[in-house]
């Protein structure tokens, strides 16, 4: 089987999340290199309480995942990565070292976090047609309360970003449109839209400073979810994925047009495990945090 790598982004950490590396040398190895980095283990901080923390965990989780993998002999040849998880994809392909993503993932959380101490937030909105969700966004800026589309998840599952009054107004709307869900998320920055544009440029200014290398499989980029081959358009995509919605449906169905035939969730969680299978379910797509080693490398095909 082709293999995918999917990279979630935050609000997928929790509690426990590296419990699935205990006693893997390869993913060991991972934990070690960052401690460097950053001064401190990131075993014990793995809730992400805070949003660089988050961010550090969920790049971390997906470089010892794709590490675990291939030690295994389980090697991808497409990477996807949804928000902060597009820097563990570009690890993973090769395009970016793994402890300058740590230092520049820490600095766009931390701007991220500083530019958004408090009252902005996301929220998600589930059972609407993209249609019906640009309509509620249309009136809640007519009411000089703005929102904006930050994620487009699936057909009928998105997310929005904004101040947290004008997030209510936009759910009680989408409620009363027929939503099956409309509830806030446990993120404290209003990620992917306009209001992030000073994070990528200070993004912009720190990648220039960084060896971004051409990846050496199929990377697929956060801003236009199209595969991006050279190193300029991935330092690009880095830092305008903050700003820009994600349309991660799009992404899937590159990976999918990719022949990917089987994709593999990298810890924490299963969020774009459950995606994947409601939107193309004749690919395989499961979830590393609730796998053995010994039958994902059946799924792939290996002995």
């Amino acid at each position: 089987m082709r293999v995918g790598l999917l990279f979630p982004g935050q609000g997928s950490q929790h509690p426990g999340m590296f419990d699935r590396f205990t006693g893997d040398s390869a993913a060991g190895a991972v934990f070690e290199e960052a401690r460097g980095v950053l001064g401190y283990d990131a075993r014990t901080r793995d809730g992400g309480e805070s949003t660089v923390d988050a961010q550090i965990a969920l790049l971390v989780g997906g470089v010892a995942s794709a590490r675990l993998l291939a030690a295994n002999g389980i090697e991808a040849c497409a990477v996807a990565g949804h928000s902060v998880g597009t820097f563990a994809a570009a690890v993973t392909a090769g395009a970016l070292a793994f402890a300058d993503a740590l230092r520049v993932v820490r600095e766009r959380a931390t701007a991220m976090e500083t530019l958004f101490a408090g009252g902005y937030g996301m929220a998600a909105i589930v059972g609407l047609r993209e249609a019906a969700v640009r309509s509620i966004v249309a009136a809640g800026a007519a009411l000089g309360e703005p929102v904006y589309v930050a994620n487009v998840n699936a057909p009928t599952q998105f997310v929005l970003a904004g101040k947290g009054e004008a997030l209510e107004g936009a759910l009680a709307r989408a409620r009363a449109a027929g939503a099956r869900r409309a509830d806030r998320l446990d993120v404290a920055v209003p990620s992917h839209c306009a209001l992030l544009a000073p994070v990528q440029d200070r993004l912009e200014s720190v990648l220039s400073g960084i060896e971004v290398r051409a990846p050496r499989m199929a990377y697929v980029g956060s801003a236009g979810a199209r595969v991006l081959r050279d190193a300029r358009s991935i330092r690009a995509d880095l830092a305008a994925g903050v700003a820009h919605e994600v349309r991660w449906c799009d992404a899937l169905r590159t990976l999918v047009e990719l022949d990917t035939t089987l994709l593999i969730e990298a810890v924490p969680g299963r969020v774009l495990t459950d995606l994947a299978q409601a939107a193309f379910p004749s690919v395989r797509a499961v979830a590393l945090e609730e796998s053995s080693v010994r039958s994902l490398r059946a799924l792939a095909g290996l002995p």
